[in-house]
């Protein structure tokens, strides 16, 4: 369940500026919307530290992509929430799950692709000393999730993980009894989710980014070739060239599925009502905002 976080989260979230924003109550989805172009900003100048006149291409590229996310994407989002909605109320097949993870990777492909000439053109602006910044919160985040996920004891990972996707079920199914944390915990425990091989991908991604910036600012003029290396290193984010982390990520994502259905078909009848109607919450925000 935690290699299939798109089916987790995406089915709610809003997908912008390859970021998005992460799963909300509906009351503030509205909000959270119209305040991501300001939001990635922030987390791109805390990365980098955007010079002035990146600053004004960034927010104009950001309020664009914003647009066309909002024109495009958003009843594309509501249109899939709509089918989920008309499965919940039975039960679900894990080749039913592994379907909407497909559909939701498309949907977030479609937005990188739009942003991929912008990102681009960013990276050909990098300085050595922003791509420096960017390693230094790279190293920073590595040591905060190396001791969050990797220095811990095997039970102690266990639990949090238990919490961590119970909090995220809660959100659509409201509170969970017996029976739901059972079959979550069973998923949990038969898990092949190694935090270790995780991390060592984390790390090798961070370093191909790294190396194809420094690439990039080689020749910063030759947009073309830019956009071609920033490709690259998208299609080998997605699909690392390790062999054996490929098998990995592939299983993680089956038994996401396989757990997901699992989870879901523990759930009340009133359980599965309740996370039809906060999907159809998220759907009306989503066509309201698309209407704006």
């Amino acid at each position: 369940m935690r290699a299939s976080s798109s089916v987790r989260k995406a089915l709610c979230a809003v997908t912008v500026a390859a970021s998005g924003v992460l799963l909300l109550g509906c009351s503030t989805v509205k909000l959270a919307y119209n305040q991501v172009p300001h939001l990635a900003h922030w987390q791109l100048n805390n990365y980098i530290g955007l010079t002035e006149a990146q600053t004004d291409r960034v927010r104009d590229e950001l309020g664009g992509l914003h647009q066309w996310h909002r024109d495009t994407m958003l009843p594309a989002h509501a249109e899939l929430l709509q089918k989920v909605q008309q499965q919940l109320p039975s039960a679900i097949s894990p080749d039913q799950a592994c379907r909407t993870y497909e559909a939701v990777r498309t949907q977030i492909d479609k937005v990188i692709t739009q942003a991929e000439p912008k990102l681009a053109w960013l990276a050909a602006q990098l300085t050595d000393a922003q791509i420096r910044n960017l390693q230094q919160k790279q190293a920073d985040s590595n040591a905060d999730w190396k001791k969050e996920w990797v220095d811990v004891k095997p039970e102690k990972l266990r639990e949090q993980r238990f919490k961590q996707l119970s909090s995220r079920a809660e959100t659509f199914y409201g509170s969970l009894d017996e029976p739901q944390r059972a079959a979550l915990r069973a998923f949990i425990a038969q898990s092949s989710f190694d935090p270790l091989r995780t991390y060592a991908e984390r790390l090798r991604r961070q370093k191909d980014l790294v190396q194809v910036l420094q690439k990039i600012a080689e020749d910063r003029a030759d947009t073309a070739q830019a956009q071609t290396l920033l490709r690259g290193y998208i299609a080998r984010f997605n699909t690392s060239p390790d062999a054996t982390y490929q098998r990995y990520a592939r299983a993680l994502v089956d038994e996401g599925c396989e757990g997901f259905a699992k989870v879901h078909n523990a759930m009340t009848s009133a359980q599965r009502l309740k996370a039809v109607q906060s999907l159809k919450g998220y759907e009306q925000d989503f066509l309201v905002l698309a209407a704006q």
